[in-house]
């Protein structure tokens, strides 16, 4: 039997990307309740279709996961319904791109109430029930920008690495609990995390290069199928990270272990000499 099967997961951020993808992957893999949130009505709608056609049961919320007062609601409203959850998939989370002098206050308050208080909030809410129940999985998404930081993505890169860190030292203090906990981190994904994000990149006439960047994304990035795949491998598996595609960016989280100084230098480096740029077709 599979581990998944018969089991109630929740997914956030599931309207599109890795959070449609992990809905997807669960549903195939035998969950027998999937409930999803997104920001947007008309993608819950969507996902929650193509999941009612797989015969499994389907709760849609539109949830702001920045907001503790919408989390709060859906909280409420999920376990007087459902009861309780077995796969917690805490995936919500917004991009941003720039770099730290470019960045406005209002910028680093917006990323980090979605990537890294909406985190907190989920996991407030409804991990405690599951520590009572003695039982469940937890998967965060985070990011290979929360293990090796990358130029370009400093708002960005200190909410992931919150989340890492949250996400590690939650798994060890609740293994008493018989609670688990997976950090996700994927690499460069096939998602709307750039088109529905903000960025500060631009080319030598001054023009914003996220065109260049969408199409990067589109044409290199990952499929999100690959990912929920690993995803749930790792969480079948009680894995404490999943990096992947480790092809990415896995060697950069070597060397940043094996020496930070080094990858601080040759990261520097690359800045420099517009490696960024170059790799995403930018002209500089």
């Amino acid at each position: 039997m599979s581990f998944f099967q018969g089991k109630t997961a929740v997914v956030t951020g599931a309207g599109s990307g890795i959070g449609r993808a992990l809905a997807h992957a669960l549903a195939d893999a035998g969950a027998a309740t999937i409930v999803i949130t997104d920001i947007l009505q008309e993608r819950i709608d969507q996902v929650a279709g193509e999941l009612r056609e797989k015969g499994v049961e389907v709760g849609g919320y539109r949830v702001d996961h920045s907001k503790l007062d919408d989390v709060k609601a859906f909280a409420d409203s999920f376990f007087e319904k459902y009861g309780h959850v077995d796969i917690l998939c805490q995936n919500a989370g917004v991009g941003l791109g720039g770099r730290f002098l470019e960045t406005t206050l209002e910028e680093f308050e917006w990323v980090v109430g979605i990537n890294l208080w909406g985190v907190i909030y989920m996991l407030n809410l409804f991990v405690p029930k599951m520590a009572e129940r003695r039982k469940g999985s937890v998967l965060i998404t985070a990011s290979d920008a929360g293990l090796a930081p990358l130029p370009f993505s400093s708002a960005y890169n200190m909410t992931k690495f919150g989340v890492e860190a949250l996400g590690e030292t939650m798994r060890i203090e609740l293994t008493e609990h018989n609670v688990n906990v997976t950090l996700l981190c994927p690499g460069d994904i096939k998602t709307n995390v750039i088109k529905d994000g903000k960025l500060h990149i631009y080319d030598r006439t001054g023009r914003s290069a996220k065109p260049e960047i969408e199409k990067y994304y589109e044409e290199k990035g990952a499929d999100p199928a690959v990912v929920a795949a690993a995803a749930l491998r790792g969480l079948e598996r009680n894995r404490p990270i999943v990096i992947v595609p480790w092809s990415h960016h896995g060697f950069l989280w070597d060397l940043h272990r094996l020496s930070p100084w080094l990858y601080h230098k040759a990261m520097a480096f690359a800045l420099k000499a517009g490696v960024f740029h170059k790799m995403m077709g930018i002209r500089r």
